[in-house]
């Protein structure tokens, strides 16, 4: 058995997601579900960023709590994981329950003089990290950190790694009240959870790889000598029609709201259908090409069950397939997947795919009084009922059967 450690940043809890921000969370999904088949252990840590600016001024917005935006927004997340069919990860951590984690992590910076102390907030200094700028390709002058610019700083460059904070709640600190900054809580996640090891993998957009995820392996290189990570998986950008998703514009599409609007499995049959680092132009004619393929494996499911086959599975060619998936080449499989579809006499093997990839309509069960009604629509059609085989097929049509 193989064991593997993943992390995978997650969302920051001050508002519903939208349908972009859930595209590593599906990939991660498919390709541990492939793994899980070739007996892979996973252990895969999920963190959920629960303080913030953000959150703050939701809070004061809407006269609430910072726990009560938070917790509610974090709710509505996991619904996501049920209603995408998304595997929970092993643990889902909340910055606030483990926020002793990360003051013990800046303590350690500071005491090997990768961080010091500045008007009550704590800063990474940058140029004690001489490989500075390994994951994003940018030398140090073109790596100014944007988010703490305002700050009495020794270079530019340096990111907070704790805030001194006049707005919002202010935790207890040996640098003083204040909170963490973003860029240090999913290094000090990985640092204590995974013990100061690297990790296999680490995933997140494509926007994080600087400065978030050059800012985590410089925290990781500093205290361990050791990248944070063996391998980066970014998920490139998810536009709609054309353009990048923005409340200023209006096209925000949420993740609840597209499972609304078109069954959960096209979202799960896209990111199998494109490379993960690649964009991806969420269109209405991309949607309904995948809705398409979603019915039409719906229907030989259902023949299947309805007309109550019992063919073998090809065990080989099924092996062939998700390993292409294991070795990320999903153009690959999708075309062997393709190919099945001609042949009706694969759909045991497309069945048993189907499942492991974890697609909802696989998982559905036809009842006998469904394939009841199902014989007495066969039955009335070859006898020449007609007008009885269309009231039974309009039943089969309601129930998607058919």
């Amino acid at each position: 058995m193989k064991k593997e450690n993943l992390y995978l940043c997650g969302p920051t809890v001050y508002n519903h997601v939208h349908i972009g921000n859930i595209r590593s969370l599906m990939f991660f999904d498919l390709w541990n579900r492939v793994k899980k088949h070739f007996n892979y252990e996973i252990n895969y840590l999920h963190n959920i960023t629960d303080i913030d600016d953000k959150i703050i001024q939701k809070a004061i917005e809407e006269n609430k709590s910072e726990k009560e935006i938070s917790e509610y927004y974090y709710q509505e997340y996991l619904k996501l994981f049920e209603i995408y069919n998304i595997e929970k990860p092993t643990t889902i951590l909340k910055i606030t329950d483990k926020l002793n984690w990360i003051i013990e992590y800046i303590d350690l910076l500071m005491k090997n003089n990768s961080a010091y102390k500045s008007d009550e907030n704590v800063f990474f200094d940058v140029s004690s990290f001489n490989k500075y700028g390994m994951i994003s390709n940018r030398d140090l002058e073109n790596s100014e950190d944007k988010i703490d610019q305002n700050f009495n700083k020794k270079n530019p460059q340096d990111f907070a790694l704790w805030k001194k904070t006049d707005v919002g709640i202010k935790y207890d600190s040996p640098f003083g009240l204040g909170r963490p900054g973003w860029h240090t809580e999913c290094s000090a996640m990985i640092y204590y959870y995974f013990n100061k090891q690297t990790i296999d993998i680490h995933g997140g957009g494509i926007d994080l790889i600087f400065p978030h995820h050059e800012n985590e392996n410089a925290q990781h290189f500093s205290l361990t000598d050791k990248p944070i990570t063996h391998f980066w998986k970014h998920s490139g950008f998810l536009n709609k029609d054309g353009q990048k998703m923005s409340k200023s514009i209006g096209n925000v599409l949420l993740a609840k709201d597209f499972a609304i609007e078109n069954d959960p499995d096209v979202f799960r049959h896209l990111i199998l259908s494109t490379n993960l680092s690649s964009p991806l132009n969420l269109t209405k004619i991309l949607i309904e090409e995948n809705s398409k393929k979603i019915e039409q494996f719906k229907r030989i499911y259902n023949k299947y069950y309805l007309e109550k086959f019992d063919l073998k599975s090809d065990e080989n060619l099924k092996d062939k397939i998700l390993n292409s998936i294991l070795n990320l080449d999903f153009a690959l499989a999708n075309k062997e997947i393709n190919n099945l579809l001609k042949d009706f006499n694969n759909s045991k093997t497309l069945i048993e795919i189907w499942r492991i990839l974890g697609f909802k309509f696989a998982f559905n069960v036809i009842d006998n009084q469904e394939i009841e009604l199902y014989d007495s629509w066969k039955k009335a059609r070859n006898e020449k009922k007609y007008v009885l085989a269309d009231r039974l097929r309009e039943k089969l049509a309601l129930k998607k059967l058919i």
